[in-house]
């Protein structure tokens, strides 16, 4: 031990003087918050989806460029982090539950970059002359751009929580804003983007009690597996719909009662009243093709005065009776 280290008397005279009369010192146990190894996974895994919904949902209406790349994820106190916001900061505001809310701000600089691509510029950011606000017309036109963001919102979590939030208000003064007590600890995604010759900050905000309480328990390589098992994937989940738009498909069906082989003379001398011998006996089941592809056996009959043929057995692939 090193002798600067003070003896035992000293360490619990100093450790007993901040304790309250119950005999235990206080402590803050929202410093120590954070999440697990799978909770920090399970974040990423929704927020890269994000980011790729976003960049999806707003190449359509710009028209050029757009990336955007997931930072690291921090959690932060509000007050603490409304404080780093400049005076002008879009912000757009909105519910996931009836008590819980969340924002996404933009860097003031790009969201003027995308107002000005909407307008049919090239996207860039304002000059320093430029006036450092937006008037209302403008405000609504940038607030219905924005509201994809929600939908990406929504499609991000959808293999873990279906979410629908609602927008609510759409801010420019961050200290105009209280969704959270001064205290609560909130959790800052922020993000990237780029766009043509501009590049700014764009920042999801959510309480953190709200994302622990909605992160699976179960660990992240489990409920990626589940996710991944047969019967789950992307294919099997589109085997409905496929089968419900196939049901009214038309396909041609032939029955095949034989073939044989004539020389073009033969042919040619063929007769009314003339009988062609075919290679199938009259005891064997009959070729049902389906787009000229032997799928069936079955014998030939009448049914409601009309020809028929019943089917006998379903051909798999590989079977040699298929063989032609």
């Amino acid at each position: 031990m090193r002798d600067d280290a003070g003896s035992y008397d000293e360490i619990m005279r100093l450790t007993s003087s901040n304790r309250g009369e119950s005999g235990a010192s206080a402590y803050d146990f929202r410093k120590t918050e954070k999440f697990t190894g799978d909770q920090q996974k399970f974040l990423e895994k929704v927020f890269v989806s994000f980011s790729e919904a976003v960049i999806t949902g707003l190449a359509g209406i710009l028209q050029t460029r757009f990336h955007m790349e997931l930072l690291k994820i921090v959690p932060r106190s509000y007050t603490q982090y409304l404080n780093t916001l400049p005076e002008t900061t879009p912000m757009l505001i909105f519910n996931i539950d009836s008590d819980v809310q969340g924002f996404i701000d933009i860097e003031f600089g790009l969201a003027f970059a995308l107002f000005e691509r909407l307008m049919g510029g090239k996207g860039q950011p304002p000059r320093d002359e430029i006036r450092n606000s937006f008037t209302d017309l403008e405000k609504a036109i940038l607030q219905k751009v924005l509201t994809r963001l929600l939908d990406a919102y929504a499609q991000a979590w959808k293999d873990i929580k279906a979410v629908k939030p609602q927008l609510n208000s759409f801010e420019f003064n961050p200290m105009a804003v209280h969704i959270a007590s001064p205290s609560e600890l909130m959790v800052v995604v922020p993000f990237q983007a780029e766009m043509a010759s501009a590049t700014g900050a764009i920042d999801l905000v959510l309480p953190f009690r709200y994302l622990r309480d909605i992160i699976p328990k179960t660990s992240f390589d489990e409920f990626r597996l589940s996710k991944t098992s047969p019967g789950s994937g992307p294919q099997q989940q589109m085997v409905p719909f496929m089968t419900k738009h196939l049901q009214n498909a038309r396909l041609p069906i032939t029955v095949s009662l034989g073939k044989t082989e004539l020389l073009f003379q033969e042919l040619l001398s063929l007769e009314v009243g003339d009988t062609i011998r075919l290679d199938t006996e009259i005891s064997q089941p009959l070729r049902v093709k389906v787009n000229n592809k032997t799928k069936f056996l079955g014998y030939p009959g009448v049914k409601d005065f009309k020809l028929a043929c019943k089917i006998n057995k379903v051909l798999q692939d590989g079977d040699e009776e298929a063989d032609e």
